[in-house]
């Protein structure tokens, strides 16, 4: 695999780009005579046994986080209707930023410990959180056990389960990549409809105890099978070299554009369904189209990058998506287009979490890309904690007196436009530095 910047033209950089991708350059010639050993072959069975559990992990974890919009309407329309959609948005925005941000600190701790160990953390604290949050009796004390220490546990699953299939697959990564994220898209809809009906018929304090108990089995199951294909490098890499990057800065500036924007339709769209007369069970199904979309669209994702490119796949899937929220939202208020912008939005948005390992693993190598990953997750966490609690207080100072998603509309559709743009910088970087790349390379 070729060296991260190998084929940059240092007259097209600045002194600044310059400087970075020598310290990278640096880093991993000094670390050439302590290359990674290879304890088991790539591609071997086992490495489709990796998939299978991380699926399994990230149809618990995202699952849990994705079917949150079930929750949300709840929190909103029954158990808290008194309070602000800010205030209560602190719950699920803990819970991503805790996850996305964590990563940072799960890449180190894997090196360490392993990545079963750390797994297997990471279920322990999510269904210790999960216990907790079933006897608060404040929104606090929600935000600290089911935002906070579960996003914290999560973090623990979530990192491991995305880099570890990259790490077991070469011929096939894509596709591997994308089976394995697709168990979040297929943990939504299972969790969606579980955390329904349960809510409907032991309430929402049970429901939580359930969903604890049901992450211990399966969660804690999987874990037990992860470990390292090879072993861990002498000297590591520089964390600081990699964020200084133009090409992980761009990834980053996309990241946080997708999570500042990405669950305006998660957390709202039900809502807007029991606006124009819809049931509640109607309303919290668009999450579940929503999920079913985005378990076929992170698989599809696989194959859209292979066709287009992966820079070029996901482009297009998030000026789509921009539309999309604009339009329906906006301008069309009918279950009908509801439910197709259901569908359609869960699957191209889904690109992202498919996409980005494979762009990242390009540009900086199996060795790196776990490093690379905390750090563009650690940009995705600082959307969540500005997006979240934003999106709240935009929908309760210009919509909710009114009964409308206007200005919610608005800013999914910015949001989401700019990330399709930081990936067409990133595209223009790598044409730069690269004469043997053009505007309509397959990148």
């Amino acid at each position: 695999m070729e060296k991260c910047g190998h084929q940059d033209a240092p007259s097209a950089m600045t002194n600044s780009a310059l400087h970075t991708e020598a310290a990278l350059e640096d880093q991993l010639e000094k670390n050439s005579a302590h290359l990674p050993v290879e304890l088991t072959p790539a591609d071997s069975g086992y490495a489709w046994v990796i998939v299978i559990c991380a699926a399994f992990n990230l149809m618990c974890t995202l699952g849990v986080v994705n079917s949150f919009g079930v929750f949300s309407t709840y929190y909103i329309n029954y158990i808290y209707p008194s309070v602000s959609a800010a205030s209560i948005a602190w719950v699920g925005t803990t819970m991503s930023l805790f996850m996305l941000g964590g990563a940072i600190a799960t890449g180190p701790l894997t090196d360490r410990f392993g990545f079963r160990l750390v797994s297997l953390a990471g279920t322990v604290i999510c269904c210790v959180a999960l216990l907790l949050a079933s006897f608060t009796s404040a929104l606090w004390q929600l935000v600290l056990t089911q935002g906070i220490m579960f996003g914290i546990g999560a973090a623990c699953i979530f990192s491991p389960s995305v880099s570890l299939p990259a790490q077991w697959h070469e011929k096939r990564r894509p596709l591997a990549t994308g089976i394995a994220v697709a168990g979040s898209g297929a943990g939504g809809m299972i969790f969606t409809v579980a955390t329904q009906n349960m809510m409907d018929t032991i309430g929402h304090k049970w429901t939580l105890r359930a969903l604890a108990l049901i992450l211990l089995c399966v969660s804690g199951t999987a874990g037990m099978f992860y470990k390292r294909r090879v072993s861990v490098p002498r000297g590591g890499i520089s964390l600081g070299a990699i964020a200084r990057n133009p090409r992980l800065i761009a990834v980053g500036m996309a990241g946080f554009m997708v999570n500042v924007s990405y669950f305006v339709p998660w957390f709202y769209l039900p809502t807007a369904a029991l606006k124009i007369g819809q049931t509640k069970q109607a309303a919290n199904n668009l999450i579940l189209y929503m999920n079913a979309g985005s378990t076929v669209g992170r698989i599809l994702a696989a194959y859209a990058a292979m066709l287009l490119g992966p820079i070029n796949s996901i482009a297009i899937a998030y000026v789509i998506c921009s539309v999309l929220v604009l339009v329906v939202m906006l301008a069309v208020k009918s279950m009908t287009a509801y439910i197709i912008l259901a569908v359609i939005y869960g699957g191209l948005s889904a690109s992202f979490i498919s996409i980005t390992p494979l762009v990242l693993t390009n540009i900086f190598g199996t060795q790196a890309v776990t490093t690379a990953m905390g750090i563009m997750n650690m940009w995705c966490a600082i959307g969540v904690l500005i997006g979240n609690p934003s999106q709240g207080a935009i929908y309760q100072r210009f919509d909710r007196p009114h009964n409308e998603f206007t200005a919610m509309s608005i800013w999914g559709f910015t949001g989401l436009l700019l990330a399709a743009c930081s990936y067409l910088l990133l595209k223009a970087i790598i044409i730069r530095n690269s004469p043997r790349q053009h505007l309509w390379s397959k990148l």
